[in-house]
């Protein structure tokens, strides 16, 4: 079929250079058919679930009470990436999400065992809370104007180990040592500077 299209499509190519374009387009396509690593595949999978049981996570704690009623949160899976039913869903992780019907609406919220995790998550990021203020303010001291801007910090804030709300839960707590600069009013030129 290949050697119809060639010669249908332009000049007779002479055989030698038909046999060298057919092994180069063989090789291409080789190329595209790798095999998948099963056991890869299976941990890549089992790992964007976690990743997804935890921006759920995330979204209950953001509501009142830490209760989210199922129709929220079913629009709220089209930015997650998910097709099907949240309740679905839900049903599958029993040990992370607790679902009732209160009234006329299906309501979720953390299981007992997650919310120990979510305590636990708590506790570590507070008892880490000296170092990462050690560690920005040794950051910024190394600056030239003792200033960085966040775009740049952001870049460089999972090799300091800062969790992703450092802007929120460092600086904005601690005043006396830290103050957000934005002289240019946008986003992107916002700049965190040491106080002392």
């Amino acid at each position: 079929m290949l050697t119809r299209l060639i010669h249908r499509r332009g000049p007779v190519i002479p055989s030698l250079q038909k046999l060298q374009c057919l092994s180069l387009l063989h090789r291409t396509f080789s190329l595209w058919s790798m095999k998948k690593d099963p056991v890869l595949e299976s941990a890549l999978s089992r790992n964007r679930r976690w990743i997804v049981n935890n921006h759920i996570k995330n979204i209950i704690l953001r509501y009142p009470n830490q209760e989210i009623p199922i129709a929220s949160l079913q629009k709220k899976f089209k930015t997650l990436d998910l097709k099907g039913k949240a309740l679905n869903w839900l049903h599958k992780y029993l040990s992370c999400f607790d679902v009732t019907f209160t009234g006329n609406e299906h309501r979720c919220h953390l299981s007992k065992h997650m919310m120990s995790l979510v305590e636990e998550e708590e506790s570590v990021r507070e008892s880490q809370e000296n170092a990462f203020i050690c560690r920005l303010a040794k950051l910024l001291m190394m600056s030239v104007n003792k200033r960085i801007n966040v775009l740049k910090i952001n870049e460089l804030k999972r090799n300091l180990g800062f969790p992703d709300d450092y802007v929120i839960r460092i600086v904005a707590k601690y005043p006396n040592l830290f103050r957000v600069v934005n002289e240019g009013g946008r986003r992107s030129s916002m700049e965190i500077e040491l106080v002392h």
